[in-house]
């Protein structure tokens, strides 16, 4: 249930005092708040949201702020399934268009970090001793687990924070800190006083209470910049700090928007595997914060590095302008995950990161979204449990990928400067959808931009319908024409449903021939099915593709003879295709193939080619089809060797020698896939490079590639034994590089040795393993790697589910 809106906050006085030190498990935070209000109907209730909140009832003042008249509040209840508390006053009415004051005195839970939502603690170790920090976490709807307030986006007020925290401590929090004081009720703790924020939704509130100063800043440019980590691994964030300020350089020229606040602070947080965008104090797990040259590979650079450009995004796309309910969530994630590989790609082009969002965001969520279980982008949430489930692909990726599909159609200039008007038109407020397109229908007009329906149809029929369509295009050859028919997309054989008017989409078909290397655009309405296509200029013995570079959220299948010219133009001189439809067509072909309606025979064919292929994109599309009918073959054995030997043929072009991210990625990935089939050359490679680490461990001549150092350790661990998995244990053990620890550990997850897979399984629940952000890579690779890895994972999921469930009831999200 939604809270009403009788009355809107202006602006919270929220007063924090957290007991870190207490070691007990039900530490408390103690709390005041005071909200000013501006009443909007006449109303004799108070309607706050609280979780396990406890509001001491002598504490509450009412007051109107104009004449100072006092209400009392005669009782409170609470409303535990939605999650509100109500204060009752006693006779007298808030009256319509007065402004009032509310204030109280608070107790809310400081808690663990198996519940690492609203305000906790979090327990680590540096230099050998124990340390602790609080910190809090507030999305999407745990700003009600730390104090009363009014707990939705559209809520918005400033607010003015005051943190208490152990002297030899640190807080930080959205703003800068002003001043400090004593706690005279509490010795040894003192005040800290912050500037008023901006207007902004309680999901955004964050405190920070470290464990002394240990700061990186960059004073360059408008915004102060500060970096907080553990003095062990201050040097290694000195790469990200500067990352950080490139991001938002770039954004603030790209936008032509300023960041408003005065600083932005980071914290890298030791134990966590998510980041969160809070205005002014964002929150990062150290694995996205640290560098170090030679052992961080190339692709958590890039990874990393499209987190902070994510986050960095939410400063304007979530925190200035905020989605105006969760429904909408794609709103603030489609927006940012799209922009960061904007960003990325601007400031780092040799990344190639336009190129690799189709394979990272668009062909992933594919999969997602060919199935019966997917949603629409805006679906309708209430519930806590409701809103927490949309915090999903579709939201992040999909959202992104259609946003990337209109930036297609309608032209990037022109998409970059809607993207302004809409921040302009609602900076410190919040949005809905048709904003958005009001913002770029606006500027597609100035820009002089014809489309043949208006944006917000276009685009509602790819955020209202569940799933996506695929294009079945069928040539006439003799007449040079074509049909071009759509229906939904679902990828198991025998599902696809019946259908009507509502699951159709407007779609941007583009088009290219090898006569018309310019890219051309026709839509197919959602006023039918099929569509005839008369103006192709492309003749019988020439290839027609469709999609160009994935530009639109669809799949599409051809007539056999269209495939067959396709297949033949790959083998000639596969770089007349562009590079980035050469990646769509080998996972379309296979996708469809996997959904009987392409035989298999012409999606094998068709991966043929990859002898000639030289970029990383096609290879990482068909490693990442190879690796279903890899899954699906392992229990036939007589089968699956000889897939390995055909697959095997394909590695007959020699990686060309370069250091660059995307040559580096495809050396990585080919290697990894060569051993994995047992190449004789690939897996000697490996074990001699992994018994040389062994022999010289310390030696600093002796180093394992950063982007083959995963592989070499999965190789040894396979074809090896104990000795082998014990020496990556103790280096993961040793090791203060959080991207190299995850690295050894998902390559000892390469063992077909029960017993050690077993150890490490144990490990993920053991009390003493405070480190959780290697459970789901311990898991997924476990169960990835071989049969017997698969098999166990499954039983210790099934048997540890209750212990599992609350350990990570609080699984963060982006």
């Amino acid at each position: 249930m939604r809270l009403s809106r009788n009355l809107i906050p202006r602006h919270y006085t929220l007063r924090l005092l957290p007991h870190v030190l207490d070691e007990s498990e039900h530490a408390i935070v103690d709390g005041f708040v005071q909200i000013d209000v501006r009443c909007t109907k006449n109303t004799r209730q108070i309607v706050l949201n609280a979780d396990d909140v406890r509001v001491n009832l002598e504490s509450i003042k009412v007051y109107d702020r104009a004449s100072r008249e006092r209400f009392s509040v005669e009782n409170i209840t609470q409303d535990v399934d939605n999650q509100f508390v109500i204060l009752h006053l006693r006779r007298k009415t808030l009256i319509k268009g007065a402004n009032y004051v509310i204030a109280m005195n608070f107790i809310s839970q400081l808690n663990s970090q198996e519940k690492s939502r609203g305000f906790y603690r979090l327990k680590y170790t540096e230099a050998g001793q124990p340390s602790v920090m609080a910190l809090t976490q507030m999305e999407p709807v745990d700003a009600r687990k730390v104090f009363p307030c009014f707990d939705e986006p559209n809520m918005k007020a400033d607010f003015t924070i005051i943190v208490g925290r152990p002297a030899n401590m640190i807080s930080v929090s959205n703003m800068p800190l002003y001043k400090s004081s004593p706690v005279e009720e509490k010795p040894g703790y003192e005040w800290d006083f912050f500037h008023r924020s901006f207007s902004m939704s309680t999901y955004l509130v964050s405190i920070a209470i470290l464990d002394g100063p240990s700061w990186l800043s960059l004073s360059d440019g408008n915004v102060k910049l500060r970096l907080w980590a553990r003095p062990s691994l201050l040097n290694q964030t000195r790469y990200f700090l500067k990352v950080a300020r490139k991001m938002l350089d770039f954004y603030q020229n790209y936008l032509a928007l300023d960041f408003p606040l005065p600083k932005q602070d980071l914290i890298a947080v030791p134990n966590i595997d998510t980041a969160m965008e809070n205005w002014g104090l964002m929150i990062f797990g150290e694995q996205f914060l640290t560098y170090e040259n030679g052992i961080t590979s190339s692709d958590k650079i890039e990874f990393n590095t499209l987190a902070m450009a994510h986050e960095t995004a939410h400063q304007w796309f979530g925190n200035l302008v905020t989605l105006d309910w969760w429904a909408e969530l794609w709103l603030n994630e489609g927006l940012a995950t799209f922009l960061s590989y904007v960003a990325v790609d601007q400031v780092f082009p040799e990344y190639k990161m336009e190129e690799k969002f189709v394979l990272n965001e668009m062909q992933r969520v594919m999969q997602d979204d060919a199935s019966l279980t997917s949603h629409p982008i805006s679906q309708p949430v209430n519930q806590p449990d409701e809103i927490i489930s949309v915090f999903d692909a579709i939201s992040y990726k999909k959202g992104a990928s259609i946003l990337r599909m209109l930036n297609e159609f309608l032209g990037h200039k022109t998409f970059k400067q809607g993207l302004t008007r809409y921040l302009k038109k609602l900076e410190y407020g919040n949005a809905v959808q048709d904003d958005l397109w009001a913002a770029f229908t606006q500027q597609a007009v100035i820009n002089k931009v014809k489309l043949p329906y208006d944006i917000k149809f276009i685009m509602q029929t790819w955020t209202h319908n569940v799933g996506y369509p695929v294009v079945t295009i069928a040539r006439n050859y003799s007449t040079r024409t074509a049909t071009a028919a759509q229906s939904r997309f679902l990828v198991y054989p025998g599902k696809n449903l019946s259908q009507d008017e509502n699951d159709l989409w407007v779609i941007p078909l583009t088009f290219i021939t090898p006569l018309s290397k310019e890219t051309k655009l026709r839509w197919l309405p959602p006023s039918s099915r099929a569509e005839n296509m008369t103006d192709l200029n492309v003749d019988a013995d020439q290839w027609l593709i469709s999609n160009v570079n994935r530009s639109g959220f669809y799949r599409v299948n051809y007539d056999e003879r269209n495939w067959n010219l396709i297949w033949a133009q790959l083998l000639h001189d596969p770089k007349q295709i562009p590079t980035i439809s050469r990646a769509e067509l080998v996972d379309d072909a296979f996708h469809l193939a996997r959904a009987d309606l392409l035989p298999y025979r012409t999606a094998l064919n068709l991966a043929n080619y990859l002898r000639k292929e030289t970029e990383y994109l096609p290879w990482r599309s068909a490693f990442d089809v190879f690796q279903y009918i890899d899954a699906m073959l392992t229990r036939m054995p007589s089968t699956y060797e000889a897939f390995k030997v055909m697959r095997l043929c394909y590695f007959e072009n020699e990686i060309t020698d370069g250091d660059d991210s995307t040559t580096l990625r495809l050396l990585s990935e080919a290697t990894k896939w060569a051993c994995r089939w047992d190449q004789k050359d690939c897996v000697e490679m490996a074990l001699v490079v992994y018994r040389e680490w062994m022999a010289r461990p310390n030696d600093p001549e002796v180093l394992v590639p950063a982007d083959l150092k995963r592989v070499i350790t999965c190789t040894a661990v396979r074809h090896l034994n104990w000795t082998e998995w014990q020496f990556a244990w103790t280096k993961f053990q040793e090791s203060n590089i959080q991207t190299e620890k995850s690295d050894l550990l998902n390559g000892m997850a390469c063992t077909t040795n029960t017993s050690l897979l077993s150890t490490m399984l144990d490990w993920t629940l053991s009390s003493s393993n405070q480190e959780n952000i290697y459970f789901h890579g311990v898991i997924k690779s476990i169960a990835s790697e071989s049969l017997v890895g698969r098999d166990l994972a499954f039983n210790f999921l099934k048997s540890h589910w209750g212990a599992l469930k609350q350990r990570f009831v609080s699984d963060a999200i982006f």
